[in-house]
């Protein structure tokens, strides 16, 4: 390389990265340290995510999407797989010319920020069919998923992909009660279960990893016993009746309850498991 161009290259500023920054900035906002991050991404090497931050590395998709559940930021896990695309040539270090230019349509304004001045406006986010969908792990059971990120693989038989768009004019409603969603998976929910919380049985039940500090009587929040998920009426928490299978297990106090809720109901949807 001669003097100018090396020197031209020097001197080229370094193009920001807003997924790098936006995983560092939300990082430190939920005041975790590299290594904690690393515990709830299941184990990625610091060192590693050190690099994805600081645009060294670039992550699988699948990476990114953990990455995007770990720092509770699942509204835009397509932006994250897009933006993981997008800097990849991928294994057979051939480029998909059609995914890297909708990778970068999407890419030109990620989280929806204002456009600076002389800045062209950034397609709408319902241009891109995948822009906004929330994906979510279908358990084959009601097993118990653990506290990862995300299910197990054995564990999942399917993944829903919610697009709001199919809400019509109430889309707008749907990606905010999306983008609330904690880590949110789907069981399937039986006849038996769905009885104890006037629930619809035969459904898919979507579950937000929400804490029962302060649990709503009238909604139904998901307890693990011995291995697999049990449904309970909110009213439990205060003193309601909790169903014989839960007191047979223990979980006949409020704190007990507590400490073994994996998340609330926050809506069912048809059974479409495989």
């Amino acid at each position: 390389m001669n003097d100018s161009i090396s020197t031209a290259v020097k001197a080229r500023p370094a193009t920001e990265d807003p997924v790098a920054n936006r995983i560092r900035t939300r990082r430190l906002a939920l005041g975790w340290s590299l290594k904690r991050l690393s515990e709830a991404t299941g184990g990625l090497a610091p060192s590693f995510l050190f690099n994805i931050e600081n645009s060294r590395k670039v992550p699988s998709e699948e990476v990114a999407a953990r990455i995007a559940h770990a720092i509770d930021d699942t509204a835009h896990e397509a932006t994250y797989r897009a933006w993981a695309r997008a800097k990849s040539r991928g294994r057979t270090g051939r480029i998909d010319h059609d995914a890297m230019l909708s990778a970068w349509e999407l890419l030109r304004n990620p989280f929806g920020e204002p456009a600076a001045p002389g800045v062209a406006p950034a397609a709408p986010v319902g241009e891109s069919r995948d822009a906004g969908r929330l994906r979510v792990p279908v358990l084959a059971t009601a097993s118990d998923p653990g506290d990862g990120v995300r299910p197990i693989p054995e564990q999942v038989i399917n993944t829903l992909s919610l697009d709001p768009l199919a809400y019509g004019h109430d889309a707008e409603l749907a990606r905010e009660r999306y983008s609330r969603l904690r880590r949110p998976f789907a069981f399937p929910l039986d006849e038996e279960q769905a009885k104890r919380a006037g629930l619809m049985g035969a459904t898919l039940a979507v579950v937000t990893r929400d804490e029962a500090i302060s649990p709503d009587p009238n909604a139904a929040y998901v307890v693990r016993v011995e291995g697999r998920l049990e449904v309970v009426r909110g009213s439990a928490y205060a003193g309601g009746e909790v169903p014989g299978s839960l007191r047979n297990a223990g979980l006949d106090r409020t704190e007990d309850l507590r400490a073994a809720t994996v998340g609330r109901i926050d809506h069912l949807l048809p059974d479409v498991r495989l």
